[in-house]
C-alpha cells in the first residue's frame, strides 16, 4: 500500500509550534506554569444558578410545601429547583433525589407537617432555598422561627447555628420562655442553657408574663420542680399554678394535684394557708390537697407551741425537708463598708438574714468606704463616694441575682456624705462634702442604660449630710445641713427642702412628709449628733405629692423614740435603713472622745407590728459610718453561711430590753387611761 505524501502546511505548522514552545521555554530551561483562581467565579456561578431557578430554567425538581392536616393538607406554595444544587447543599436531598424513591422518579418533593397550620411563609422558604444556592440570607426576629424550622428540616446545620447565635443576642425577659422552647425543639443546647439560666434567675418575673401560661404541663412541672428558680415566695407560686390551671380548666384541672404537691407548703404563712389556699375551689375539692394543707398548718402549730423537746425534734426534721428553694428571694439587711475599730476604711459587706435571724457574709466591695451613699432599686444596689480620696468618685453596683459587685461610671466630683436616690430608674446625686471643701450644691444624674453621669443645675444652698426620700416618683424631699458661718466649721444648721426632678425647681418646706415610721424617725432624731453622722437609706413612696405635703409638720411625734433604749440615743455614726414599716439602727460608736470611742456591733430593729424596739444578734465585727439597705438575695447565696451567735452579755441586754418594753407599754396604758379620765 502506497504511503501518503506529507502535507506541507501541517509540516510547517508543526515545526512552527515546536519552535514557539522552544522559544518560550528557552534552550535548556524547564517548563514553567502558574495556577489561576477567580474569587468571583463561584459566587457568580451560584448567582446565575439562582437566577435560572427563579425563571425555571433547567430545573428538574419541584418542592411543594403543604399546610396542616386540619385543612386537608392543602398545598400552599411550590418552588422549582435543580436537584444537583440541592443535593450538593445538604445531605437531606442527596439520598432522596438520587435513589429509587418516588421523589427521585417523579421529581416532586412534598413537604408536610409544619408547626403552623397555615404552613410555612413563602418568603421565608424562598430565602432558605436561595441560601442553599448563594449562602446568603437575612434573619430577623420576625422570621427566625420559620427559618430555624426549615433549616432543621433540610439539615442546614450552619444556618441552624446562626439562628441560635442570633437568638442569644436577642434573648430577654419578654421572650426567654419562647426561646427556651424553640431551643429544646431544635436541639440548640447552648441557647437552651442560656435561656434556662435567664428563666431560672428571673422566674419571679417570668410568671408575671402571659407567655408562661401557654406552656404545656410538662414544662410547668419541670420548672416548679427546679430548686434553683428565683421566686419571691411560695404564695406567689401557688397563685401562678391556680392561674395556669384556670386558663384552660377543662384540660388542665387534672394536673392541679401534681403541681400542688411541688409547693413547699410549710414555708407558706399559716394565715395564708387557712384563708386563701384552703378556700381555693381547686384545693377544697381535692382531699389529697386538703390533707397537705392541714399537715402544714399543724407543723406551724408545733413550731410555735411550747411542747416537749421530742416534738421539737420532729418539727426540726420536718422543716429540714422543706427548706426554702435555693432560688427563693430572701429578705436581707445589707451593711456595706464603714470604719473598723482600728480606724481602717472597710470593704467588707455583711447581711442580716431576717428569715433565720443571723448574719451572713456577702461579697466584698472593691472600694474602701466611709461617708459613702447607698441606694437600692428593684434589681441592683448602688454604692458611691467615700472619704478615702482614691475611692471618692467610684460607683459600684451589686446584683442580687448573681451576688456580685461591678464597677460603673464614676461620679463627676470627689465627695462623701451626699444624698443618693432613684427616680424613674435614674439615680440622683445631691450635695455632699469634700475633704477640702465646705460642701457642694451639685446635682447630677446617672442613667444605667448609658452608664454615664451628667450634671444638672445646682441647688441654691450647700447640702451636707443629706438624707432623702422620694414621693410620686418625681419629688425628692431632702433634710441636710448647710453652713451659716463659712469661717466656723461647726456653723451648720439643719434645713429641709424639696426638689422637683421634672421642673428642676427647689422649694423649702417645714419638714419631711411624715408618711410612716421611717420618716418620723428621721425627723425625730434630726437635731441630734446621732442623725448628723448616720447614713439613712433613701426610701420611695408612691403617694401623691399633695398627700405628702399634708403630712408635713414641724411637730414631730415622739412615740417611735419613747421605747428606744437609752444606750442607742448616745450612738453616733450608725447606719439606718428600713424594711417595710420597720426601722433598723446598725453599728456606730458611743462617746464623742476620739481617744475613747466605743465601736458598736449591736443592731436594733423597731417592729411596727409590735410597736417596740428589739435587739438583734450583733454584727461579726464592730463598725461605724457604714451604710445599710434592704435587699432580696436568692437563698443559694445564704445557705450554709457562717452563723454568728449572740454573746451572753448581749443576750442579757436583750432580756433587759424586753422587760423595759413591757414596763414602757404599761406606763403608756396608764397614761392614756389617766388622760381619758381627766378629759371626761
Amino acid at each position: 500500500m502506497a504511503t501518503a505524501a506529507p502535507n506541507p502546511e501541517e509540516s510547517t505548522r508543526s515545526s512552527s509550534s515546536t519552535g514557539t514552545a522552544s522559544a518560550l521555554t528557552g534552550d535548556g530551561d524547564s517548563e514553567e506554569a502558574e495556577d489561576f483562581s477567580s474569587s468571583s467565579h463561584c459566587s457568580e456561578l451560584s448567582r446565575r444558578q439562582s437566577e435560572q431557578r427563579k425563571v425555571g430554567l433547567f430545573c428538574d425538581v419541584t418542592l411543594a410545601f403543604s399546610s396542616g392536616a386540619a385543612t386537608g393538607s392543602v398545598t400552599c406554595c411550590e418552588f422549582s429547583a435543580h436537584r444537583s444544587v440541592l443535593a450538593a447543599a445538604t445531605d437531606y436531598f442527596t439520598p432522596l433525589l438520587s435513589g429509587q424513591f418516588s421523589e427521585s422518579l417523579s421529581g416532586r418533593v412534598e413537604m408536610k407537617e409544619w408547626s403552623s397550620e397555615m404552613g410555612p411563609d413563602p418568603e421565608t422558604v424562598e430565602s432558605v432555598i436561595q441560601f442553599m444556592y448563594t449562602g446568603e440570607i437575612t434573619v430577623s426576629t420576625a422570621n427566625v422561627h420559620e427559618v430555624l424550622e426549615v433549616a432543621d428540616r433540610f439539615l442546614l446545620l450552619q444556618l441552624k447555628d446562626f439562628c441560635g447565635e442570633f437568638l442569644k443576642k436577642k434573648l430577654n425577659l419578654s421572650n426567654c420562655v419562647a426561646v427556651h422552647s424553640l431551643a429544646h425543639m431544635y436541639t440548640l443546647d447552648q441557647l437552651a442553657l442560656r435561656a434556662a439560666d435567664m428563666i431560672r434567675r428571673n422566674f419571679h418575673k417570668v410568671i408575671q408574663d402571659e407567655e408562661f401560661y401557654t406552656l404545656p404541663f410538662h414544662l410547668v412541672r419541670d420548672w416548679l420542680s427546679d430548686a434553683e428558680i428565683t421566686v419571691d415566695s411560695e404564695e406567689a407560686l401557688f397563685e401562678a399554678i391556680v392561674k395556669w390551671v384556670q386558663r384552660n380548666a377543662e384540660e388542665r384541672e387534672k394536673y392541679f394535684e401534681e403541681l400542688f404537691r411541688l409547693l413547699r407548703l410549710p414555708l407558706i404563712k399559716p394565715t395564708y394557708l387557712t384563708r386563701v389556699v384552703k378556700a381555693e375551689p381547686l384545693v377544697a375539692s381535692n382531699e389529697a390537697c386538703l390533707r397537705l394543707v392541714s399537715e402544714a398548718v399543724e407543723g406551724h402549730a408545733i413550731r410555735f407551741e411550747n411542747l416537749k423537746s421530742a416534738d421539737l425534734e420532729i418539727w426540726t426534721s420536718y422543716m429540714s425537708a422543706f427548706q426554702p428553694r435555693f432560688g427563693q428571694n430572701m429578705d436581707v439587711i445589707m451593711v456595706v463598708g464603714g470604719v473598723s475599730e482600728g480606724g481602717d476604711y472597710l470593704s467588707e459587706c455583711v447581711g442580716y438574714f431576717l428569715y433565720e435571724d443571723r448574719w451572713v457574709n456577702l461579697p466584698h466591695i472593691h472600694n474602701h468606704l466611709d461617708g459613702h451613699a447607698i441606694a437600692a432599686i428593684e434589681s441592683h444596689v448602688y454604692v458611691a463616694g467615700s472619704m478615702e480620696p482614691g475611692f471618692a468618685k467610684t460607683v459600684e453596683r451589686y446584683s442580687p441575682n448573681r451576688n456580685t459587685w461591678e464597677q460603673v461610671c464614676n461620679l463627676t466630683t470627689r465627695k462623701h456624705s451626699f444624698g443618693l436616690t432613684c427616680i424613674k430608674d435614674i439615680l440622683y446625686s445631691i450635695g455632699g462634702h469634700g475633704n477640702f471643701s465646705p460642701g457642694f450644691k451639685d446635682v447630677s444624674v446617672y442613667e444605667p442604660k448609658h452608664d454615664k453621669w451628667h450634671n444638672l443645675e445646682s441647688a441654691p444652698k450647700i447640702l451636707r449630710d443629706v438624707k432623702a426620700v422620694s414621693v410620686e416618683d418625681r419629688y425628692v424631699y431632702v433634710t441636710a445641713r448647710t453652713p451659716v458661718d463659712m469661717d466656723n466649721e461647726d456653723g451648720l444648721k439643719t434645713i429641709t427642702t424639696r426638689y422637683d426632678t421634672e421642673s428642676r425647681q427647689w422649694q423649702e418646706v417645714d419638714s419631711l412628709p411624715l408618711i410612716d415610721n421611717y420618716c418620723l424617725f428621721q425627723m425625730a432624731v434630726a437635731p441630734t449628733n446621732f442623725y448628723h453622722t448616720a447614713s439613712c437609706c433613701p426610701k420611695s413612696y408612691s403617694v401623691r405629692d399633695e398627700v405628702a405635703q399634708q403630712k408635713i409638720s414641724a411637730r414631730i411625734s415622739d412615740e417611735i423614740l419613747e421605747s428606744l433604749p437609752p444606750e442607742v440615743t448616745s450612738i453616733e455614726g450608725a447606719a439606718i435603713c428600713y424594711f417595710g414599716d420597720d426601722v433598723f439602727i446598725i453599728g456606730g460608736w458611743k462617746n464623742s472622745d476620739d481617744v475613747d470611742k466605743q465601736y458598736r456591733k449591736e443592731a436594733y430593729r423597731y417592729c411596727a407590728e409590735r410597736k417596740r424596739w428589739m435587739l438583734l444578734p450583733p454584727m461579726p465585727q464592730p463598725r461605724c459610718r457604714a451604710t445599710a439597705c434592704h435587699v432580696r438575695i436568692p437563698y443559694r447565696f445564704l445557705y450554709g453561711c457562717q452563723r454568728y451567735p449572740m454573746p451572753q452579755n448581749l443576750a442579757r441586754q436583750r432580756d433587759r430590753m424586753q422587760q423595759m418594753q413591757q414596763l414602757h407599754r404599761r406606763t403608756l396604758t396608764l397614761r392614756r387611761q389617766l388622760q381619758s379620765q381627766i378629759e371626761c
